[in-house]
């Protein structure tokens, strides 16, 4: 009887999930084991949809499944059920009523591991598995806290949900090729491949999953070279001068084949950049890799990412403001509003004015209010908090203009007024309204904005940082205006600077 083999992953496999960078890539061979088709079958039982929906004749069948490229195959037969309008049955095609005991076992055995999935696979092996492999910590809830249970999978298989942020997303499941739910998604046919390789969403998502993610490709072989040679295009560590490949692949190979092997592991690690990771299948056969996974899950220590890892990552998306990046960002804080005040506080580029205007960032309901504090003696103190979004408005008042200034000054003029309607007393409001008034273009501000500005002035509390503001920054510059509107406005100012207290007012 021959000995059970053993396996542990590599120490770049551990380290990247300790840090939740493991993104776990599935391709076709995984499928199998549960039944579904390999790339012959599925191109031949496309063809029968045409042939039972009197599309082509048994001659014609016959022909199209032998081209030799079932690939080639596919691409045809797409295009003739689009134009005869068939209604192809993907989910029977796709989905035995039966699936195999060890398919479903890995595909257990991977959602245990519960990292973020990559998968160019049409099929719902991923998607289905339930959410109690995905568990967060069920709440049993309260009177005041309803129950919590643990959520489901999140699923994206259309295009445009490709982000960059999706791979902070742990356990979720991205359908990099489309999926069997939305058939008009499914990358399938040669002209599908080169538009959705061209796109700059798919290529800035392998192109970030590359560079900073340890990818592990399960259930690709030689057949699937064609798929890989898209993905593995975009990874930008080949050639780098690193001592060692920081993505795997899982090979199932026979002890018969070592010379092969090892051609093969110098080609991918050479041209691809990926470390081939071989197990004998001699024994069991492609079940092996249950066994492989068996050893791995209790070794592996997957991790969601920490606050720490978060922040690395928009720093990433921050540095290279394009449109996808900035989408991506606003995602992670979305998913994640704890990195706001980290997010906002990191952004100095008026490009990303509009995208956090469309957001609400700027909304008068975010607006902070001022906590009273009552101390064991009886005294009372005033704890104002700041707002982030209103620093970053301080970043790029100066650098706005035209419609973009207009906008600016609009978003002051409702802040100021929710929060003279709550009455909401917030000296660093009124002293971050004071410094991006201060910057804006002076033709843009009126006298009513002016007598806006009196008013944090009269605030309860200490206002003379909103006079520095407005006295040392904005009066300069409407006095050394050309028009003389801007005169006026400065007239109407120093009058609100000379604001006289009343006595035991704070100034």
């Amino acid at each position: 009887m021959t000995e059970k083999q053993h396996y542990s992953p590599n120490q770049l496999i551990k380290e990247a999930a300790k840090h939740g960078e493991l993104v776990v890539f599935v391709g076709a061979g995984a499928s199998m084991l549960c039944g579904s088709p390999d790339w012959r079958g599925f191109s031949n039982q496309v063809v029968n949809a045409l042939e039972n929906g009197n599309v082509l004749s048994f001659l014609e069948s016959e022909q199209l499944r032998g081209l030799g490229d079932p690939r080639r195959t596919l691409s045809v037969s797409m295009a003739l059920a689009k134009v005869h309008d068939v209604n192809i049955d993907f989910d029977n095609i796709l989905h035995p009523v039966k699936p195999s005991g060890i398919g479903i076992e890995l595909y257990k055995l991977l959602s245990d591991l519960r990292p973020v999935f990559v998968t160019t696979n049409y099929d719902k092996w991923l998607d289905g598995v339930g959410p109690e492999d995905l568990s967060t910590e069920v709440n049993p809830g309260s009177e005041s806290e309803p129950a919590k249970q643990p959520s489901r999978r999140p699923i994206y298989y259309l295009r445009e949900h490709l982000s960059p942020a999706l791979l902070a997303e742990r356990g979720a499941v991205i359908h990099l090729h489309g999926s069997y739910m939305s058939p008009e998604s499914m990358v399938v046919s040669l002209k599908d491949y080169i538009e959705h390789y061209a796109s700059e969403r798919v290529k800035e998502f392998l192109s970030t999953m590359f560079k900073n993610y340890t990818v592990l490709f399960v259930g690709y072989g030689l057949a699937e070279l064609e798929v890989l040679d898209y993905i593995i295009r975009s990874n930008e560590t080949i050639g780098a001068e690193t001592t060692e490949p920081r993505h795997f692949l899982l090979y199932a190979c026979r002890s018969t084949e070592s010379v092969q092997t090892k051609f093969i592991e110098n080609f991918f690690e050479n041209q691809c950049g990926v470390r081939v990771i071989p197990y004998c299948i001699d024994t069991r056969g492609y079940p092996e890799v249950i066994d492989v996974f068996k050893d791995w899950n209790s070794v592996l220590d997957v991790r969601d990412p920490t606050i720490l890892d978060r922040q690395a990552r928009l720093d990433r998306l921050v540095a290279l403001p394009n449109v996808i990046n900035r989408e991506a960002a606003l995602h992670l804080v979305s998913k994640w509003p704890e990195l706001a005040p980290y997010f906002l506080n990191s952004l100095k580029d008026m490009v990303w004015f509009n995208d956090l205007d469309s957001k609400g960032y700027f909304a008068p309901e975010h607006s902070p209010g001022v906590k009273v504090i009552k101390s064991e003696r009886g005294g009372t103190a005033y704890q104002a908090e700041g707002w982030p979004a209103l620093r970053y408005l301080e970043q790029i008042a100066a650098l706005a203009q035209g419609d973009q200034a207009d906008r600016v000054l609009a978003i002051v003029r409702a802040i100021s007024s929710d929060a003279q309607v709550r009455d909401s007393d917030n000296y660093r409001t009124w002293w971050s309204l004071a410094t991006i008034l201060s910057q804006v273009p002076v033709d843009v501000i009126s006298e009513q904005d002016i007598e806006m500005a009196r008013s944090w002035l009269e605030g309860h509390l200490d206002s003379n940082m909103v006079g520095h503001e407005l006295g040392a920054k904005l009066l300069p510059r409407l006095l050394e205006s050309t028009v003389s509107e801007n005169w006026q406005k400065a007239l109407l100012l120093v009058d609100a600077l000379s604001l006289v207290r009343r006595s035991g007012e704070p100034s």
